[in-house]
C-alpha cells in the first residue's frame, strides 16, 4: 500500500473537530452570509507562508478558525477564535 493509494491526504493542514453549534464574535451572533443559517462545524487550519515553508518551519505559522455552515457548506475564516453560544 503506497502513499498514492490513500483515501485521505497526508498533507492535510486542517483539523476539524466536527462540533456543530452556534458562535459569536465580539458579542454578535455569527450567521452564514449565504443562507442565514446559524449552526456551523468548527475547525482550524494552518496559515502557511512561503518563507516558513522553505525553512521547514510550517509549525510556527499562525492558525485560523474555520466555521463551515451546516446548511449550505459556506466556509468563513477567522483570525480570532469565535466564542461558542451555549
Amino acid at each position: 500500500m503506497g502513499i498514492f493509494s490513500r483515501k485521505t491526504s497526508i498533507f492535510d493542514s486542517t483539523k476539524t473537530v466536527h462540533v456543530t453549534n452556534t458562535y459569536q464574535i465580539q458579542g454578535k451572533p455569527i450567521v452564514c452570509p449565504q443562507c442565514g443559517h446559524n449552526q456551523f462545524d468548527f475547525g482550524s487550519a494552518l496559515l502557511n507562508t512561503p518563507g516558513m515553508t522553505f525553512l521547514g518551519l510550517d509549525w510556527a505559522n499562525r492558525t485560523a478558525t474555520i466555521l463551515a455552515c451546516k446548511e449550505c457548506g459556506h466556509i468563513d475564516w477567522f483570525l480570532r477564535e469565535p466564542q461558542e453560544i451555549k
